[in-house]
């Protein structure tokens, strides 16, 4: 239990800490399935390459995906 708290502010905490720019417009995401296909790539384009040095950086989410499954 004590782990998932730590575990749960130390995600916190990362959220927090990483500061993506956003364009002025916020928009739902009914308002974004609405939008066209093409537009849809691009916005997500835009922010995959955002989001990508924080991915090269922090390499414990890479830790998580190796090691033994164990199924209770």
């Amino acid at each position: 239990m004590e782990l998932s708290k730590s575990m749960a502010q130390t995600e916190k905490t990362q959220r927090e800490t990483i500061e993506i720019p956003i364009q002025s417009q916020n928009i739902s995401r009914r308002e974004f399935m609405k939008l066209p296909l093409e537009e849809r790539r691009r916005i997500l384009a835009e922010q995959a390459e955002l989001i990508l040095p924080y991915y090269q950086q922090n390499t414990e989410w890479q830790e998580l995906e190796t090691g033994d499954l164990v199924d209770y």
